[in-house]
Formats: structure tokens, C-alpha cells, sequence
């Protein structure tokens, strides 16, 4: 049977998207939904839709698109560049996806460490150079110049989703060294005592 004009353009259209771009199901049904929109206008729109989800399922089936890969692939980048789970738990429910794939890709993100959010922490710190890391110290004179900066820094990592508890254990942590030193105890799989 050949197929329809309509689901080869879309075909044509969703291979070339999965080609450059990992995604979601809905992610990639949107993208279709936009094409079809301005290049397929002249179809009846009932048609169209169904020629999506035609083409979301074949692209399901041939193992182009995957949630559960997707969201886990996602997890792992994401913790690695130092983002909380808050964070990641955010991104993914904008790629659509469901809370329980969601769940699952962050317990695969973080197995290979023993706190996978004080790992992600330590990693935002280093990024960001706070705490430990921070290369402009103030005076140890100054202790309200301390309090202002660490104030400033412990603000930094909450708004990149952080608890307080694990802001205070990064941030408060003395010399770059003994941090680099917990990182490389969590990265693999040891849980320092602070």
C-alpha cells in the first residue's frame, strides 16, 4: 500500500528533525503540528492529525524517537553539567513528558553516585565559582564582606534549585582542594562525611 502524500512530507519531515535533534513523542508531534500548519494548510485538518499521529507512531516503532532513552539521556547531561533535580524535573516536563519517565530517568542519573544532588551541587559551584571556588576572596578580615558574598552565593544555588541543606555544605566548605576531593569521592560512589 503506498502511502499518502501527507504522511511521506510528514515522514520526511520527522527524519530530518530526529536527525539533527533527540525529542520527545509530543515534542516531535509539535514540531510535525507546526509543519503541517504552514506547508500543509490546503488538507482538511482531521487528515492532518491523523497523519501525525501516524508518523509519531511509525518513528515510535522504528526506535527514532523514545521517551524513556530520551529523558534518561537528558538526565545524565544535565546532572553532569551541575543542575539540580528541580531543575532537570522541569526541563523534561517541557519536553511533555510524564512524571513516572521522569522519576525513572533521574534514579538512572543518579546511580552512579552516592548523592547525585550534592554531586550536581559541588559541579554547579565549580561552573558558577562559588564557594570553595570562588577566586576572589575576600579579606579574612572582613567577616561581613564574607557574610554578604556567602549570602550572595547560597541565593545563586537556590535559584538553580538547590536545597538549603546542600547549598550551606557546598558553599561553607573551606579550599578548593578538600572540594575537589568530595567531588572525586561522589563521582565514584562514595558518600563524604562533611
Amino acid at each position: 500500500m503506498a502511502k499518502a502524500p501527507i504522511e511521506t512530507r510528514l515522514m520526511n519531515k520527522a527524519v530530518d528533525y530526529l536527525g539533527r535533534y533527540a525529542s520527545s513523542q509530543q515534542r516531535l508531534s509539535e514540531v510535525l503540528g507546526r509543519f503541517a500548519t504552514r506547508k500543509l494548510d490546503q488538507h482538511d485538518p482531521d487528515e492532518i492529525a491523523a497523519a501525525i499521529a501516524a508518523t509519531v507512531t511509525r518513528c515510535q516503532a522504528l526506535g527514532y524517537v523514545d521517551d524513556d532513552a530520551f529523558a534518561q539521556s537528558q538526565a545524565r547531561s544535565q546532572r553532569r553539567q551541575g543542575r539540580s533535580q528541580l531543575a532537570i524535573r522541569q526541563r523534561l516536563r517541557q519536553h511533555r513528558l510524564d512524571d513516572a519517565v521522569i522519576d525513572t530517568a533521574l534514579d538512572v542519573a543518579d546511580q552512579a553516585s552516592a548523592n547525585g544532588e550534592l554531586l550536581a551541587a559541588y559541579r554547579f559551584a565549580q561552573r558558577r565559582r562559588l564557594g570553595p571556588f570562588d577566586r576572589r576572596r575576600p579579606d579574612e578580615d572582613d567577616s561581613n564582606a564574607i557574610m554578604q558574598r556567602q549570602q550572595r552565593q547560597l541565593g545563586a544555588m537556590a535559584r538553580a534549585g538547590f536545597s538549603m541543606a546542600i547549598s550551606r555544605k557546598v558553599i561553607l566548605l573551606a579550599d578548593p582542594d578538600s572540594a575537589a576531593a568530595f567531588i572525586d569521592q561522589l563521582e565514584h560512589g562514595e558518600d563524604p562525611t562533611l
